[in-house]
């Protein structure tokens, strides 16, 4: 598991490092400002603005750990699921751990194109939400299809995600280039906790065998 959390953070520098030495690092690649004129050229009806107003907070810790340490509690003390507690609130804590150290490194300046809306905090690089989302949602999907075989939170997540990071950048708080950022560290990030744990399972399964 450090492994993996090593590897999602070289992942989150080796990407920030390359692109900040890039010209459009601090003002943007000229796609990047591109799509965000783009997108403030054309504003969403009413509904679907508040609604982009409100996607960060299914991807922000603010509100996901507090919910997973309840969850993870009910999880454990109700249906004796500690594995799953454990890995969910392991997986929370290292999308929250791995964004400011990125961003105190790296100190990307946020889009200055437009007055920022919503959420945001710190500098502009990686995006914690994209990292978080990424890493949990996939996480729970995966859990409920080894489980219960449900096919359907794959498609429930993909549209977190996308929408998630289509907020982002309409509410002009992130260039496009912090969501691949934090995408790349969320999947890494992903596949080295739920590799660690499925070796947990696989031992767990094993003793119940055996008792």
């Amino acid at each position: 598991m450090a492994a993996g959390y090593a590897a999602a953070w070289l992942v989150g520098i080796g990407f920030g490092f390359a692109l900040s030495r890039t010209n459009g690092w601090r003002v943007g690649t000229e796609w990047e400002q591109a799509m965000i004129q783009w997108l403030h050229a054309h504003p969403l009806p009413y509904l679907l603005d508040l609604l982009m107003l409100a996607m960060p907070y299914v991807g922000t810790n603010l509100t996901i750990l507090p919910l997973m340490i309840v969850v993870g509690l009910v999880l454990w003390r109700k249906y004796d699921q500690p594995l799953i507690a454990i890995q969910l609130l392991v997986v929370s804590i290292g999308s929250l751990s791995l964004n400011p150290t990125m961003k105190h490194l790296l100190d990307r300046p946020r889009p200055a194109m437009f007055p920022l809306r919503g959420m945001w905090t710190w500098t502009s690089y990686p995006s914690g939400h994209l990292i978080l989302t990424t890493a949990l949602y996939v996480t729970v999907s995966l859990m409920l299809h080894e489980t219960r075989g449900w096919r359907w939170p794959f498609v429930a997540t993909f549209v977190i995600v996308v929408l998630t990071a289509y907020s982002r950048v309409y509410l002009a708080v992130h260039w496009p280039t912090d969501l691949i950022g934090g995408l790349l560290i969320g999947v890494t990030w992903l596949v080295g906790t739920w590799t660690a744990f499925a070796k947990y399972r696989r031992r767990t399964h094993s003793t119940d065998l055996v008792v």
